[in-house]
């Protein structure tokens, strides 16, 4: 007995148990972040820990390492192509480009031409890189009109590209003797930055403005035209459900602690968007939480559920009393069957046997053929008219 109740009472704290899930994310590279407190945080108000994926490769794009299972978080711009099995948690916040050149390039101060030129793409960027090549398009440029380094050096490198989040002041990334442009526009080209234009030309991609003095970086002096796109935080398909609404649940409601730390990280978090304007599909943990306070299906169509009842009670009703309608009148059909075989026997007394015989005969075929044809029912009420026959034939030939 008593090992039977230690059984149970471990049965019952396992049940209980919270279960902890460990979720890795790709650190972003040029960002400076306070990875102990933001894992303080979930390790507080949730049953969810988030390690950083320390050791991969971080020149492989964010949704390769993911589809590899090499990490199960990233952010990845909402331009990106859709890729299987990726799924989305939330989006994070937006991303910008941000183009610097050298400052004793030649038009450095307004525009710079591309061709000719080498380009340092920060993080190896796939969204700095599909800008860059829909610009080079634009102006009618090859692969070998310009080139993409792999290595930032100093004064050699001609152009920075930097797409990612706007942190005020002096970025990480940025780099002395360097200052804000903007590419040439090729000829004929004058509405290079219409918003409408670049986000058929780069889906969820959109036009805006860095406002002047949000950097301390020379060329920001003034509002520097730009292109943006949303950055979701994305995960795996196969990744627990109830860890992701842990996860969706925790960047909701601690939101302030995590722009706090992060705010270029974490100031675009929200439940209130439209998952049809993103690249991937939402995580069903994702789902499950941001749709926790949506009626249920019997909510949301009760007063219609309600009428289905009500009529289909009206049919089944009506189908009832139609049934017994029918059955009524088989029984009275039945019942002036009765009453004819009765008064072929009252007339048995100073008749004929034989012609009285022939009609019954006549009767009985009568009451088959009626059966047959289902105006009769074959019943209890049936039996007893064939009864009644058999007795009144039996008569009329004894007689």
């Amino acid at each position: 007995m008593r090992r039977i109740l230690q059984l149970v009472l471990v049965t019952c704290l396992t049940a209980c148990a919270v279960d902890v899930s460990e979720l890795y994310l790709l650190p972003v590279g040029d960002q400076r972040l306070d990875t102990d407190a933001i894992q303080g945080i979930f390790e507080q108000k949730s049953s969810v820990r988030i390690r950083p994926a320390d050791g991969v490769n971080r020149e492989r794009p964010a949704l390769e390492l993911l589809a590899a299972d090499k990490v199960d978080l990233a952010f990845v711009q909402n331009s990106n192509a859709f890729v299987p099995g990726v799924r989305v948690v939330l989006p994070a916040h937006k991303s910008l480009m941000h183009l610097l050149a050298r400052e004793d390039l030649e038009g450095a101060e307004v525009d710079v031409a591309l061709r000719g030129k080498t380009v340092y793409i920060v993080n190896n960027s796939q969204t700095g890189r599909t800008l860059l090549q829909v610009a080079a398009r634009r102006r009618y440029l090859t692969d070998s009109d310009y080139r993409i380094v792999d290595t930032f050096v100093p004064g050699e490198t001609d152009l920075l590209l930097y797409f990612g989040p706007v942190v005020a002041g002096l970025p990480p990334w940025y780099q002395p003797g360097y200052r804000f442009t903007t590419f040439q526009r090729a000829p004929g080209q004058h509405q290079e930055s219409n918003p409408e234009l670049i986000s058929y030309l780069i889906p969820h991609m959109f036009s805006v403005t860095i406002p002047a003095s949000t950097y301390d970086i020379p060329g920001n002096e003034i509002d520097i035209p730009t292109f943006g796109t949303d950055t979701l935080l994305v995960t795996r398909k196969d990744i627990s459900e109830n860890a992701i609404y842990e996860l969706t649940r925790t960047l909701l409601e601690q939101k302030p602690r995590f722009t706090a730390l992060a705010p270029q990280l974490f100031e675009g978090v929200n439940g209130s968007f439209d998952p049809l304007e993103l690249s991937f599909p939402l995580h069903r943990g994702a789902r499950r939480y941001l749709a926790r306070d949506e009626p249920s299906f019997l909510e949301r169509y009760a007063e219609m559920i309600n009428m289905l009842v009500y009529v289909t009670f009206l049919l089944l009703t009506g189908l009832l009393a139609l049934a017994r309608w029918r059955m009524r009148r088989k029984k009275d059909r039945i019942d002036t069957f009765y009453r004819r075989v009765l008064a072929i026997r009252d007339r048995a007394i100073g008749e004929d046997h034989g012609i009285l015989l022939v009609e019954l005969a006549a009767l009985e075929q009568e009451a088959f053929d009626a059966l047959i044809d289902e105006r009769l029912a074959a019943n209890e009420s049936f039996r007893i008219f064939t009864d009644l026959m058999v007795r009144t034939r039996a008569e009329l030939k004894s007689d």
